[in-house]
């Protein structure tokens, strides 16, 4: 009798687990650091990494390629934990998601034998609970999506169901050790004065898919919205920060607004395949909530394929944690696009920033703490695979990178286009320090639409900003590259529609090579953050850019 093919996948888990295992012990022999997400998600990848190994010099890990090429893995594997011995196949999943359970269907394990009348009586009694649920199915769906008016806090355990839009008239706070869980396709609209805070110790759980995004937006009509019609996203935890820490947008009486600890890996909760657009509103003068605000996460948080879109102040703002982010999009901020202080040290892979022609600042702005330059944990996020756009035509002209106050950070592999004025700014005294103490580097960065004269204009005695440091310089040291262009189309700067996958385009310098761990796709040895060529990379499909 043929092996099920869900048995058959279960034991090519385990046996893809085996080979990462054995890869792992030879990376010194030339194997790559293997990531095992990427090997049950990647067919292109898993193949590559198969070609490496049955070319090694290690008979186990030829062997074991061999047999698992043997096995014609096709498509998406489902991860799950790998077990030993007999029960392996019982512990995988199968690519449908289906648990393979010792002695169930595809197992070995023999019928259940018949008890005389049991099983007739056991028949009517699955019946009955069949139709119950039909009844409960027909009277739930029936009803249809739902508006629901969220004017409580959340201080218990809470779940936004698929389909249904949620609406917030003021500061809604999560709190309480209380999770929100926020299902695919939901949509969330914010009046004004209103926002979701997260606070310290409670978490939300906003796990969309790609073809059912999560949105946050504004509660006005379509064709009315605009930046700053309401608040935006808040997360707030329990990770490190360099000083007494309360988010900005909350009254300084309210302890709501606290953040920071010690737990690097603390979780402020999922934000995965979400939206956020037209928020930001001004409580008072010069303070502004931000489209996404993450205070004091750290690295156990999950923030990926995530869009801010059209805020009125900064696209993203991190205060201190650790928290990584991967798989961003920021369109129209109205300041920054990406911005963090208070000693943030988390990491960052696959940013795209576009700013509007009409609006917007730096594309990075960057602090640590302005009364104290060397407070710790100093700021020193590292950035790979960053795409930076402007348009070279616009109303307002953007800086793409002022770094600050006593902040490090690691820029790498990074395409900049379009930014006309002057390109990166580093300032203040301890420049020079943080350089030479390896807290702040640059390489690999790809400039098209500005000379290098443009880029880093002559500063005189008034405008000396940085103690005397030469930018120009120390950067041109660090390859960066001037080109006359990035490979990236007109259509990158379209508001409406953009694109941004680049052409594919040989440059005097090369990528740097990523850092090894699981948070790293090693894959991406390209500048910026989409792979040259892609039609269709990773922002498309659960994006959108509208006007109002």
């Amino acid at each position: 009798m043929a092996e099920p093919e869900s048995t058959k996948r279960a034991e090519a888990v385990t046996r893809l687990w085996e080979l990462k295992r054995l890869s792992d012990k030879h990376t010194a022999q030339g194997m790559p650091f293997v990531h095992f997400s990427m090997l049950l998600s990647d067919q292109v990848y898993r193949d590559g990494i198969l070609a490496k190994a049955e070319r090694s010099n290690d008979t186990a890990l030829r062997d074991m390629a061999s047999e698992l090429k043997s096995l014609n893995l096709q498509g998406r594997l489902r991860e799950a934990a790998p077990t030993n011995g007999s029960a392996r196949a019982s512990a995988a999943l199968s690519a449908d998601g289906f648990s393979i359970g010792a002695g169930g269907s595809g197992g070995s394990g023999a019928k259940p034998k018949s008890r005389g009348g049991a099983w007739p009586m056991i028949g009517l009694a699955m019946l009955g609970l069949v139709l119950l649920a039909g009844w409960a199915w027909f009277m739930t769906s029936s009803s249809g999506p739902r508006t629901v008016a969220v004017d409580d806090n959340i201080l218990q355990n809470t779940v936004w169901k698929s389909g249904n839009t949620y609406v917030l008239s003021k500061l809604t706070f999560v709190e309480s050790n209380a999770r929100l869980t926020i299902e695919p396709g939901v949509t969330v609209r914010g009046k004004n004065g209103s926002a979701l805070i997260v606070t310290r110790d409670a978490s939300v759980h906003a796990r969309g898919r790609a073809d059912q995004p999560i949105v946050f937006t504004s509660a006005k009509a379509l064709g009315k919205r605009q930046a700053g019609d309401w608040g935006g996203l808040v997360l707030l935890g329990n990770a490190p920060v360099n000083r007494d820490a309360h988010i900005e947008g909350i009254e300084s009486s309210d302890s709501r607004g606290d953040f920071g600890g010690s737990d690097t890996s603390s979780s402020c909760g999922v934000l995965d395949f979400v939206r956020i657009e037209f928020a930001g509103f001004e409580i008072s003068k010069d303070n502004e909530l931000n489209g996404l605000t993450l205070g004091g996460c750290g690295d156990g948080t999950i923030v990926r394929n995530v869009q801010v879109h059209m805020g009125l102040d900064d696209g993203v703002e991190v205060f201190g944690g650790t928290v990584d982010l991967k798989n961003i999009v920021v369109t129209g901020a109205d300041d920054d696009a990406f911005d963090w202080d208070m000693g943030w040290t988390g990491r960052v892979q696959n940013l795209i920033i576009q700013m509007h022609p009409d609006r917007g600042d730096n594309g990075f702005e960057g602090d640590s703490y302005k009364a104290d330059m060397d407070a710790q944990p100093r700021s020193e996020p590292q950035f790979y695979n960053v795409t930076m756009i402007s348009d070279p035509q616009g109303q307002k002209r953007h800086r793409a990178m002022t770094v600050r106050r006593g902040s490090g950070g690691h820029f790498h592999n990074v395409l900049i286009d379009g930014f006309t004025t002057e390109l990166i700014d580093l300032r203040d005294e301890p420049v020079e320090r943080l350089v030479s103490a390896g807290n702040l580097s640059f390489s690999s960065l790809i400039v098209a639409g500005t000379s290098a004269e443009q880029a880093f204009p002559q500063e005189s005695a008034e405008s000396d900003d940085d103690a005397g440091f030469d930018e120009s310089a120390y950067l041109d040291a660090q390859r960066l590259e001037f080109v006359a262009s990035t490979g990236l189309s007109e259509q990158a700067r379209d508001i409406h529609e953009p694109r941004f996958s680049p052409a594919r385009i040989n440059y005097s310098v090369k990528p740097t090579s990523l850092p090894q761990g699981e948070f790293w796709d090693e894959s991406a040895d390209y500048f910026g953050a989409v792979r040259p060529g892609d039609r269709r990379d990773w922002s498309r499909g659960w994006t959108a850019f509208p006007a109002n």
